[in-house]
């Protein structure tokens, strides 16, 4: 079992429409992903599970570093996926591309993680013991602001918690990273399950 925290705006990613793309379109949207990452020197494809062409899989895309003209271009400008692509940009979202099993259709559709802000998938074991060195109840599921987190992460008696444990410290650069994400919109919490 594991634990992943991950930065929440709360916005329901459910609000925008799915599209179904083609295979071709998907096909053109990793190429461009692929060079783009590499101009840019980040992965803008986060994989998920399985590989396209084996049946079901899943991965998110970084949209948000490139133009929209050129997303767009690889789905024909489709008006759905404009759609799908906009907000992603507007919300500072990625967008997740998946096949589900025994289909053939492909979907593109807003995903729940934050464009630029990292996760963190841990053994259960080390995420309780990261939630006690924050001192948060040891909760298997749960959430605090982000401006929390920022505080636990500066106050003396945690970061001696965090010295004290080397094993767990190696975790701190991507809570600091996490902690550092600005809101587009409302407010941001860490969440975990």
């Amino acid at each position: 079992m594991t634990i992943t925290f991950r930065v929440d705006d709360g916005h329901d990613t459910l609000a925008i429409p799915s599209a179904i793309i083609t295979h071709d379109q998907l096909g053109a949207l990793r190429t461009l992903l692929a060079e783009q990452g590499a101009r840019l020197g980040v992965a803008l494809i986060v994989s998920d599970y399985g590989e396209p062409g084996a049946g079901a899989f899943g991965f998110e895309a970084r949209v948000c570093p490139l133009a929209l003209a050129a997303v767009s271009a690889c789905f024909d400008h489709d008006p759905a996926v404009i759609t799908v692509l906009d907000e992603a940009q507007f919300r500072g979202r990625r967008v997740r591309v998946w096949q589900s099993a025994g289909t053939a259709d492909v979907w593109v559709g807003l995903a729940s993680s934050l464009d630029a802000a990292p996760e963190l998938e841990v053994s259960s074991s080390n995420g309780l013991a990261i939630l006690e060195m924050l001192g948060l109840d040891t909760e298997s599921v749960g959430a605090i602001s982000v401006g929390e987190l920022r505080q636990r992460l500066t106050d003396p008696r945690i970061r001696r918690r965090i010295d004290d444990e080397p094993g767990l410290a190696r975790y701190l650069p991507t809570l600091i990273e996490m902690a550092a994400v600005k809101p587009v919109t409302g407010e941001l919490h860490l969440a975990w399950a």
